[in-house]
């Protein structure tokens, strides 16, 4: 590498360091090697962008982190080493305003003592208008006994996996900046309802339990019962919610915002529970020994 080559080089990491960005695409790094090089009074860039990454990936300033998939393109980043970037990190690049949730958000709130191999990432649809049909218990007894539907976009990352997941539109309801990893995730009591609504993507319904056990301290019930009442489920979520809360050793005085709506219909913590018992306070099923 020709030495001014090099010191340039140099200078761009040093810049790319004060931003605090930790993964880049090509695209980003492009555009912050010029800002970086109008900062320097070189309105040109006289190295060539693709030589300037070259150069940053030769000096170990950068990291090329290829995420791969069996179903789909794999996905090249550019990861700068001395931040220090996660899987997590790493994930959240991979789509635009998305933001971590499910058992990653239950990672960062501290609910659990294991540490995910896959991490869960949620890129909001585009708003939809709501189902116009009534819901009946012969509707919910039928999409509760086959599966729940899982997402396909997945990635490998060596040993961990990245799920990214497209879920209903609520604004980014719930959102917040996690003040240690600086990335966007769903706040305590957003997390326990997209547990409670996907399971599956939360460790399954003995880990979501006990992360509720865990919460139950922490959680504003208020907040929780508006969060809850804003996403506007057509499912009876509520019962779950309620059941989990309950379960966790609240007393029933807490559990009115829940109590108080309707329970019209039998519901079920999972998809396709085996021999599931039966609670007869928040009419829902769930598998034994929870």
């Amino acid at each position: 590498m020709k030495p001014d080559l090099q010191a340039h080089a140099i200078m761009i990491g040093k810049w790319l360091l004060t931003k605090g960005v930790s993964v880049y695409t090509s695209q980003q790094l492009y555009q912050a090697i010029r800002e970086a090089s109008r900062s320097f009074g070189d309105t040109h860039v006289r190295f060539g962008l693709r030589k300037t990454e070259d150069a940053l990936v030769e000096l170990n300033i950068l990291q090329r982190v290829t995420l791969r998939s069996d179903g789909y393109r794999d996905i090249e980043r550019l990861a700068v080493l001395e931040l220090h970037p996660t899987a997590l990190h790493l994930a959240v690049s991979l789509r635009s305003d998305s933001y971590l949730c499910h058992l990653s958000a239950v990672y960062l709130h501290g609910l659990t003592d294991q540490i995910p191999s896959t991490s869960y990432v949620n890129k909001e649809q585009s708003p939809k208008q709501p189902s116009s049909g009534n819901l009946t218990q012969a509707a919910i007894d039928r999409a509760f006994s086959g599966s729940q539907r899982k997402s396909k976009y997945e990635f490998r990352l060596g040993k961990e996996r990245v799920v990214l997941l497209s879920g209903k539109n609520t604004k980014r309801l719930g959102v917040q900046t996690d003040t240690r990893t600086g990335l966007d995730v769903t706040d305590l009591e957003r997390t326990l309802i997209d547990i409670a609504v996907r399971p599956r993507y939360s460790g399954g319904v003995f880990q979501v339990s006990r992360a509720y056990q865990t919460a139950a301290k922490e959680v504003d019930i208020a907040k929780l019962a508006w969060v809850l009442g804003m996403m506007s489920y057509k499912y009876p979520y509520h019962q779950s919610v309620g059941f989990y809360l309950s379960h966790a050793g609240l007393p029933e005085s807490e559990l009115q915002p829940f109590r108080l709506i309707d329970m019209e219909f039998d519901f079920y913590l999972d998809y396709s529970i085996a021999n599931p018992v039966y609670n007869e306070s928040w009419r829902v099923f769930h598998p034994q020994g929870v």
